[in-house]
């Protein structure tokens, strides 16, 4: 690709280029220095002189929006996104913070090795930050992960950078024709027909995870029937092993199916936890869990007051003003008429019930190895549950009979027996499948995720 800078330039009359960070399939990344601040900076630029393929703009682009929706430590900052028309040139340039450190292929190419241990870390680094990703509506995929994309300074700390390949799972899967954007050995079999789903990224990671074990490229390592033969290369437990296996699936819907899933095996193979140790929060989360090998003990406080709840709340009070002056008039012509207003209340109180639930309602839950207590709090009202944990046969996220605008409302739920019991209809989808699979992971049981595959787009 053609150098479109170099050392001294002045762009937009504030960064100053000082030397070559990057040179991708689209793109050239330059480090410069942000005159006005006098920070160093990364700036990416692409030449419209120098595209073959519209859509390589549009990836551009949609690279900047989606760097302007990031706010998390291990991502590096958005700053800028401009262009400057030259006489025969457009030029477009995305600024962001520099990550301090070296790639992960810059480490091996000076002869770094990371023991299992260190690579369960970065796996555990990466992962939490893809379920931030996930956590967006829709997730955000980075779609091209790899040994280059991920930072590391010397005291571990890793960042992710480059989400020139970005994409999202609506676009992706309503449009035909998706441009196929990747690394080849590091990109998914589902990548080659131009898909991406939560778990593309995840074995975009575990192909890194390969290249830092064993020093080569996952291409060049043996496959059979597509999938990578790793074992006889490095030497790991069989346990981890087994996990990399898993996110290598060639199939999709042979992996975990989200990087949430995917982290929670890995905190479970490691045995990490001691009797009162707070488990690792789910990132953005209020959920408090602990675990410990006697109890698991879950606290699912009131959402407070939020623009979600705000707005619930306001439209509830406006549905239930409406219906009120509707059966006014309505009775007021024919009792019988007012009749048919039965059903706009139930919905009105459901409405009601829902944004008041998540503005006050606390959930308190705890297990041990023979009984199990549950709690709901609302105000100085309380409902309490006890019982036996052996009795407890599944646990998962499923609809209710009850609708807001004709979409299910959503929870998780517990069943002792034929009884079953109803929690958390205040948080996200990400949360209710995270809080599930640990609930089941501690008590042994079935974990049923309902709708999983059509949930994710």
């Amino acid at each position: 690709m053609e150098p479109l800078h170099q050392n001294g330039d002045l762009i937009n009359n504030r960064y100053r280029i000082q030397g070559l960070l990057g040179e991708g399939g689209i793109a050239i990344t330059y480090r410069a220095i942000d005159e006005t601040t006098d920070e160093p900076v990364a700036i990416k630029a692409l030449s419209l002189r120098q595209v073959k393929d519209w859509k390589i703009l549009e990836l551009f682009e949609r690279e900047a929006k989606v760097l302007a929706q990031i706010d998390y430590p291990t991502i590096p900052n958005y700053l800028d996104y401009f262009h400057i028309d030259l006489d025969r040139d457009r030029r477009f340039y995305i600024v962001r913070q520099i990550a301090p450190g070296k790639s992960l292929a810059a480490w091996i190419e000076q002869g770094w090795y990371a023991d299992e241990t260190e690579v369960k870390n970065i796996a555990e680094n990466i992962l939490t930050i893809l379920v931030y990703l996930q956590q967006f509506t829709p997730p955000i995929i980075h779609r091209d992960l790899k040994p280059e994309n991920i930072i590391r300074q010397e005291d571990g700390q890793l960042f992710l950078v480059d989400f020139g390949a970005v994409q999202d799972t609506y676009r992706n899967t309503m449009i035909s024709g998706s441009t196929v954007v990747g690394t080849y050995g590091y990109m998914a079999p589902e990548q080659f027909r131009g898909k991406a789903e939560l778990a593309t990224d995840l074995y975009g990671l575990a192909a890194t995870l390969l290249f830092i074990l064993t020093h080569q490229s996952p291409a060049d390592l043996p496959q059979k029937r597509m999938k990578i033969e790793f074992r006889s290369a490095v030497k790991l437990s069989d346990e981890f092993a087994r996990w990399l296996e898993i996110m290598l699936e060639p199939a999709v819907e042979d992996r975990f199916q989200s990087a949430t899933e995917a982290l929670n095996a890995l905190h479970d193979l490691r045995g990490r936890l001691t009797p009162g140790h707070r488990d690792r929060p789910l990132p953005g989360s209020q959920i408090i869990l602990e675990k410990s090998d006697r109890e698991l003990i879950v606290d699912i406080p009131p959402t407070g007051l939020t623009i979600h709840n705000i707005g619930l709340l306001g439209f509830a009070l406006f549905w239930d003003f409406f219906v009120f002056i509707w059966t006014f008039f309505a009775a007021s012509a024919s009792p019988f008429f007012a009749l048919f207003s039965i059903p706009f209340w139930a919905v009105g109180l459901i409405l009601i019930g829902s944004a008041l639930s998540s503005l006050f309602l606390r959930f308190n839950l705890e297990i041990n190895a023979r009984n199990f207590f549950m709690q709901w709090k609302f105000g100085l009202w309380q409902h309490q549950v006890t019982g036996k944990t052996q009795d407890l046969s599944r646990v998962e996220v499923s609809p209710t009979s009850m609708k807001i605008n004709d979409k299910p409302i959503v929870t998780c739920a517990l069943f002792e027996g034929a009884k079953e019991y109803r929690f958390g209809s205040q948080l996200s989808t990400i949360e209710q499948e995270w809080l599930v699979q640990q609930i089941a992971t501690y008590l042994g049981i079935f974990a049923k995720i309902e709708g999983r595959n059509s949930d994710r787009y």
